[in-house]
């Protein structure tokens, strides 16, 4: 026991005697970091924010389907319910129907226009609901090859315009992400060398007296570590204030963009796993970095 913590006090002491060393170095990597994961955090929110939209519409965006002339909606109700992936399932007889028709027809007699045509001339509908937006197109297709149903209607072009925007959003946040990324480990990178280097005869006396490669350079991974957990709080802190802040200005706005930011501040992601998503990026990068420069050195070194 005594001799694990005399080598942990030793791998501390050698961590921040290191980052020490670094000097302003060392903020320039966690502030480049730190901006990484406030643009990485900032999309996933985003994503996650936009599925819980896209959740609520796909709820809101109605099939319309009508049945053939023989066919009542009670019948087919059931059978529509069955199919997964429908939240709701509501029958629009055709005497409802054309009795909303006759109202929006400068208020018709029903029994006179009907007893003019000699028969009501509109079919039963059902207004289906999915559990999710993304659904539509193959209930839709489902629900067209059942018998019984003579047409099916939907808002394909709201749907897809729906996917092109989140598609959009991804691509944009993981270009964004990917290019922050090599920045962000290029920055720690050159952080380490410069501080391996500053170093440098510390470390000769070390391998000089038998030192393995593994004892002198792993306070360095360390080091690379901490560089992406502080950048990863920065970042979280940067998010939870720009959050709150949102928050704040959403509350005087019209209904409509209230209903986009429902469940922002409150996702159980956001509040849990974002945090954790963060810290565990952020020590990769760290990580990464780190290595690459310890390898780089030590391969000069030989």
């Amino acid at each position: 026991m005594s001799t694990f913590l005399t080598k942990l006090d030793y791998l501390l002491r050698e961590t921040l005697l290191g980052i020490k060393r670094g000097g302003w170095m060392n903020w320039a990597a966690i502030s480049t970091v730190a901006v990484l994961l406030f643009l990485f955090g900032a999309s996933l929110q985003t994503s996650w924010q936009l599925e819980n939209v896209l959740g609520q519409l796909g709820s809101q965006l109605e099939i319309s389907v009508y049945l053939e002339q023989n066919v009542t909606g009670a019948t087919m109700q059931p059978k529509v319910e069955g199919i997964t992936g429908i939240a709701s399932v509501e029958v629009i007889t055709k005497d409802r129907a054309w009795q909303n028709l006759l109202k929006d027809l400068d208020n018709l007699d029903p029994k006179n226009a009907t007893d003019q045509l000699g028969v009501n001339p509109l079919v039963d509908e059902l207004k289906v609901r999915a559990t999710k937006s993304d659904r539509l197109p193959e209930l839709a297709r489902q629900i067209a090859k059942m018998q019984g149903v003579s047409e099916v209607w939907y808002t394909n072009e709201v749907v897809e315009r729906l996917r092109q925007l989140r598609q959009a959003v991804a691509s944009t946040s993981s270009v964004v992400v990917i290019v922050f990324t090599l920045v962000a480990i290029a920055v720690i990178m050159t952080t380490i060398r410069l501080i391996v280097m500053a170093r440098r005869l510390e470390i000769e006396i070390m391998q000089l007296v038998g030192a393995t490669a593994n004892w002198i350079y792993f306070p360095f991974v360390l080091q690379g570590i901490f560089f992406g957990i502080m950048g990863a709080a920065i970042a979280y802190a940067m998010l939870s204030l720009g959050l709150n802040l949102l928050s704040g200005v959403i509350i005087n706005q019209p209904e409509l963009i209230k209903s986009l930011a429902v469940g922002l501040t409150t996702d159980i992601r956001v509040q849990y796993f974002l945090p954790l998503i963060l810290l565990g990026f952020g020590s990769a990068i760290g990580v990464l970095g780190s290595l690459i420069a310890v390898r780089k050195f030590s391969l000069n070194q030989a």
